[in-house]
């Protein structure tokens, strides 16, 4: 098998993956949430970067609170910025319940968070008693519509080339009805997320997703970058799973596909033909 794909290969990082909860009415920041955990060397798993607003209505919102309980039950922490709301509240002692640590961060300005202690946490419409009662363990699944999704979906990795960004949601959303967890590097790094955080911090990111991931699903032609995270996947041991799309109007919808039906991406100008790596399929 030959090597050296994709620059992202070398990039291999032991570092944290990070789930962040915050309330929706500080959606506002979510990139600055996610920028945060990265200039930490962490990988951030941001729900309102991985799913938006619930997909913008496209999905069942249970499928996402599902999805959401999934990916809690993957990451090594769970930080909290801003105040502590009714879902975030759901969050916090799903995590504890898990035995995942918590930390508490304060926005002090664009950008910029500091860690809090437990006790200097601001409650958003949330009971004094609620949050006390889970602070020292005690059951509150009874209270918490959240808290009675009990079920867990596996991981997915969505692979795909930068030119075909424009399918980002169609992607997502096509894995959540197949009760998979997409985790789609376009939309938690939002294109690298302006360039504001080092490349080679998104291509750790990007690596420990497809490590934590239970499949990797390629979807349409394979550029270079999904072809080093097609190798990355299978050294690991793991599946991977090809797809394309055969409408380009709404609904668009997936095939699945083998592999010898796979087409390339094709080169540009001075660029390498990548099918002579077909036998790494």
């Amino acid at each position: 098998m030959e090597r050296a794909i994709s620059q992202s290969q070398q990039y291999i990082s032991t570092n944290s993956i990070i789930f962040t909860s915050y309330s929706k009415r500080n959606f506002y920041y979510r990139a600055e949430v996610s920028q945060f955990v990265l200039r930490a060397r962490n990988t951030p798993i941001n729900p309102y970067m991985n799913f938006d607003y619930n997909l913008s209505g496209v999905i069942d919102k249970s499928l996402v609170r599902i999805a959401n309980n999934s990916l809690i039950a993957k990451a090594d922490e769970l930080w909290v910025f801003g105040e502590v709301s009714d879902g975030v509240l759901a969050e916090v002692y799903l995590a504890r319940k898990r035995g995942i640590p918590v930390r508490y961060f304060h926005r002090v300005s664009s950008g910029k968070f500091k860690e809090i202690n437990t006790e200097d946490v601001a409650l958003e419409d949330v009971s004094e008693w609620l949050w006390e009662y889970m602070l020292v363990d005690k059951d509150i699944a009874r209270w918490h519509p959240r808290l009675r999704f009990y079920k867990t979906y596996p991981m997915v990795y969505t692979a795909y080339s930068k030119r075909n960004f424009y399918l980002q949601m169609h992607i997502s959303q096509y894995c959540l009805e197949h009760h998979m967890v997409p985790l789609n590097p376009f939309l938690l790094f939002r294109y690298f997320i302006g360039d504001s955080v080092p490349r080679e911090v998104i291509y750790e990111g990007n690596n420990n997703l497809v490590r934590m991931s239970d499949e990797v699903w390629a979807f349409d032609e394979v550029s270079n970058g999904v072809l080093a995270e097609v190798i990355t996947k299978k050294e690991q041991g793991g599946k991977v799973k090809y797809f394309r799309h055969y409408s380009d109007k709404a609904p668009i919808t997936y095939r699945r596909i083998s592999p010898d039906k796979v087409e390339f991406e094709v080169p540009r100008l001075g660029d390498e033909d990548l099918e002579r790596y077909r036998d790494n399929l």
